[in-house]
């Protein structure tokens, strides 16, 4: 079953050595932020209404004041009319939050095209879990400098795996050598390390205890010969998809067609209770990325309707999906098996957080998913999964914000916070997906009215159509 970017290519068992040709030049891009763009001018939001979403409090009528990227004062609205300017956001009826994260992307596979529009749709922070290591330093570069319009983005560099499915992942070769690769990606300055879903056990343990010796946390999938207890007793930091709860040792032995009944019989034992319980002691957080997957049940159906916002999606990734559609289509009996399986999902995330266990909002962002959307799409979800608005938005901003030692700088609205703001025109604790009617985005204290964030969906939409 297709399900992953990771997975699309087929496996072929071989040495790959070639990863590090052009990501040892990239790590001197640092060199780049140097030439940072100008300091934001100053700004106020004026009159609006602060989610504070530690608490869930509504905070009306405070003038928001930003210095130099920062937020320097949130206080009781001045008395006097407000006439938007440059320098000022009319805040009157709206609600500001913090700026949005996605914390699975892929940003090589959605190409140039996404980073102005997630910043269009609210993402100021995004978390790629691989891609042309290069390609995201030289982005990152330009962005801060204020060449390109992006969000924030942090990185893992290639991803460490048993068998090399695309250009944006790798085997080592043995224990040894994974802890080599380890050893260098620490150097080249990554914020985490990723193993996929092949990694053997012992150079998974190896990844581990090089990783822990290089201060580094280990994200994503459980590998196949590993149990998701084991991996959090072992101390995986954060499981991507919760899908990788079921890619090992649980659908050992099982098809596609088997594995939704093997997972209702699975919810039904004390077994789900039992594991997420190990999450809660471990610190083991957990990425759901259900929009991801429920997505790729949509794109499979026949019966359902191509969105439209498509276009935003680069030209050459619709090309490459509908190739492979037509090349191994899906029978409905398939589709209605994948629907069935991706739901559970819905389900299985349900029980994670009644149980305790923290979430973060991702999408998997690639290929020819949608981008920016998506992120959207998963608060609704999580919705769905029993979170509440409040606490979907929290895995959005908050959560993320604490999860990879954030919080100092994002995560709410307060002084001495960065500038990474959405303003609202309805209030999301009522309806999460409020979140989509956006009236301005602020990014390092810069200010895009939705004038300005129409300009932004237009350039995407070129730049996917060129891509």
């Amino acid at each position: 079953m297709l399900r992953s970017p990771e997975r699309r290519i087929a496996p072929g068992r071989r040495r790959s050595t070639g990863w590090l040709k052009g990501a040892v030049p990239a790590c001197f891009l640092a060199l780049a932020f140097a030439a940072q763009a100008a300091p934001a001018p100053q700004l106020e939001i004026r009159d609006t209404t602060v989610v504070d979403v530690k608490t869930g409090a509504l905070v009306a009528h405070r003038d928001v004041q930003i210095r130099d990227g920062r937020i320097t004062a949130v206080r009781p609205a001045a008395p006097g009319s407000i006439r938007s300017s440059a320098n000022v956001l009319d805040g009157r009826g709206k609600y500001l939050i913090p700026g949005l994260w996605d914390c699975h992307v892929h940003l090589s596979w959605t190409s140039e095209s996404a980073l102005p529009l997630l910043v269009a749709l609210g993402i100021t922070e995004v978390r790629d879990l691989g891609s042309d290591f290069s390609q995201i330093e030289g982005w990152r570069a330009r962005i801060a400098a204020g060449e390109l319009v992006g969000p924030h983005v942090l990185r893992v560099g290639p991803i460490l795996n048993g068998q090399t499915f695309n250009r944006y992942q790798f085997d080592p070769g043995s224990a040894e050598a994974a802890r080599g690769a380890v050893r260098t990606l620490s150097w080249l300055g990554v914020d985490e390390i990723k193993v996929h879903r092949r990694l053997p056990r012992d150079w998974y343990l190896a990844v581990l205890d090089e990783a822990k010796a290089h201060g580094l946390k280990v994200v994503g999938h459980i590998p196949m010969e590993v149990t998701p207890a084991e991996a959090s007793d072992a101390g995986q930091y954060m499981i991507e998809h919760t899908e990788t709860l079921f890619e090992g040792t649980f659908a050992a032995g099982l098809t596609d067609e088997q594995l939704p009944a093997a997972i209702r019989a699975w919810l039904a034992t004390p077994q789900p209770d039992a594991l997420f319980a190990k999450f809660v002691r471990n610190g083991t957080w957990v990425d759901p990325t259900l929009s991801g997957y429920l997505e790729v049940a949509d794109q499979y159906d026949p019966a359902i309707t191509p969105d439209p916002r498509y276009r935003f999606v680069a030209r050459s990734q619709r090309q490459t999906f509908q190739e492979q559609l037509r090349a191994h289509p899906f029978t409905a009996a398939q589709v209605a098996t994948l629907h069935d399986h991706m739901n559970l999902l819905v389900d299985v995330t349900r029980r994670m957080h009644r149980a305790g266990v923290r979430l973060v909002t991702g999408t998997d962002a690639a290929g020819a998913r949608l981008v920016g959307f998506s992120l959207q799409a998963e608060l609704v979800d999580l919705v769905r999964a029993g979170l509440t608005p409040l606490e979907s938005l929290q895995a959005a901003t908050l959560n993320p914000a604490v999860a990879f030692g954030r919080a100092k700088d994002l995560g709410s609205v307060e002084p001495g916070k960065l500038a990474d703001l959405v303003l609202l025109t309805a209030d999301p604790l009522q309806r999460i997906d409020n979140t989509r009617r956006i009236a301005a985005v602020v990014i390092d204290g810069r200010a895009y009215d939705r004038a300005a964030l129409g300009r932004l969906m237009d350039s995407a939409e070129r730049l996917a159509a060129a891509r």
